[in-house]
């Protein structure tokens, strides 16, 4: 009697610690995956704390990619924006003495404010939603996020980096380097890194491979354009510098396409003719370690690429969009336009143009960013934000969906739609990327 009663306690000790390991109890493993990896992204930190298990599995990048293989990811567009002014305080009878009084030391305390704050927005194109992250100090507080910063998504380890940019109180370059780590413990976390070797803003940058985010150009704290360049392992958190340009380039465009091992820079001018963009490109391939240069790649010479362009990656193969306005927009009689990229022969070609929606204005600025890897028989999709949103809630971004297979008549369709921005999101974005998650 007392064997058999042990060999049962046994049995269910040992059906315990099978119902432990599994994700959940009773399910066979590959159907719990299918429900876990069906709940939102803004859920996924409380799951953490329901067991180590899940916490373990939320947090590996294996998780991420499962999500994406059963088509459950999420779409996040992560920009830098400049923050809402808050309102000045109405002024009674009993701040205006105050306000005179102390009219001398404000005048001495305002020269030292910032002119405009940042902080990393999140766009979820999935479930168009809207978030702010801040960069935490050590008192509880936020501290402030570098202007113009470049900001870069590393996809496979689902980590935001922030690159370079002006300090908001001395308003000169900066090398400094932040990751935001966004499938980490707990809340989103963030960290420094290792600093790149040359403080520089308006510089070109990209991601090649899982970890690998080149910089290229920009300018010094002395506004001369720069020809340095060099990569970053984010693995390692390591820098390597590479070797110079053949040319100064400062506003230039930084262009990356998945499966593309090489890093591109397009147009950027010279320090002897600010605001004169080159017409030429510059591509970098890590196997010759050396820099080749293409010619007429951009047409404006009054024209940065700088946030109007976009490197697709489609079934079609390697693409750059460019949304043009006003004076461009007429020239090429279209407000989209599309370039097939040749990468053996290293040659463009226009291959397709689509008009702008009646609300974007021509001569409007417009910043944009493609929405990730379009895969076989999916839209591509590129988020589209402009300047006319101001300080009202509404419009002012949009995502353009296009078929990625050519129709019958030699185009493809594409359609526009608003998305509704909130007021305090509305600022216009410096930088922006696009995360799967």
């Amino acid at each position: 009697m007392g064997q058999a009663e042990s060999s049962t306690e046994n049995f269910q000790k040992l059906q315990q610690q099978q119902q432990q390991k599994q994700l959940i109890p009773g399910l066979p493993d590959e159907i719990a995956m299918d429900c876990l990896v069906r709940v939102p992204y803004k859920f996924l930190s409380n799951m953490k704390l329901v067991c180590q298990s899940w916490r373990s599995l939320i947090m590996h990048p294996s998780f991420y990619q499962e999500r994406r293989r059963f088509g459950t990811a999420e779409h996040m567009v992560c920009m830098i924006q400049p923050l809402p002014i808050p309102s000045p305080p109405p002024i009674t009878e009993s701040s205006a003495s105050d306000e005179l009084s102390s009219e001398k030391v404000d005048e001495k305390s305002s020269s030292r404010q910032p002119l405009v704050q940042h902080g990393l927005t999140i766009f979820n194109a999935t479930h168009r939603t809207w978030h702010r992250m801040m960069r935490p100090s050590g008192g509880g507080g936020s501290l402030r996020i570098p202007m113009f910063c470049q900001c870069v998504a590393l996809p496979a380890s689902g980590k935001i980096l922030l690159l370079g940019g002006w300090d908001p109180n001395t308003l000169e370059p900066v090398p400094d380097v932040y990751v935001v780590d966004l499938i980490g413990a707990g809340v989103a976390r963030w960290r420094r890194a290792a600093p790149m070797s040359v403080a520089r803003s308006f510089f070109a940058c990209g991601v090649v491979g899982q970890s690998t985010v080149y910089v290229a150009g920009g300018h010094d704290n002395q506004k001369n354009a720069l020809q340095s360049a060099e990569v970053y392992d984010a693995n390692a958190d390591e820098w390597r510098t590479l070797p110079a340009m053949a040319e100064e380039r400062d506003e230039c465009q930084g262009i990356s396409w998945e499966g593309d091992s090489r890093f591109w820079v397009a147009s950027g001018y010279s320090t002897d003719s600010q605001g004169f963009f080159r017409s030429d490109a510059e591509c970098y391939d890590p196997i010759t370690e050396s820099w080749s240069k293409i010619e007429g790649v951009w047409p404006y010479q009054s024209v940065s690429p700088r946030g109007v362009t976009a490197a697709v990656t489609s079934s079609s193969g390697c693409q750059w969009w460019w949304f043009l306005g006003s004076q461009q927009q007429q020239e090429e009689n279209g407000g989209g336009k599309e370039l097939s990229h040749n990468s053996s022969q290293m040659t463009w070609e226009v291959v397709n143009s689509a008009q702008f929606p009646s609300g974007v204005n021509g001569g409007t600025p417009i910043s944009v960013t493609a929405l990730g890897h379009a895969e076989d028989q999916q839209p591509q999709r590129i988020f589209v934000m402009t300047s006319n949103g101001g300080e009202c809630e509404g419009g002012g971004a949009y995502i353009l969906e296009r078929e990625s297979s050519n129709n019958s008549n030699g185009g493809s369709p594409t359609k526009w739609n608003n998305v509704k921005t909130p007021a305090g999101f509305s600022g216009f974005p410096y930088s922006k990327s696009c995360l799967i998650i």
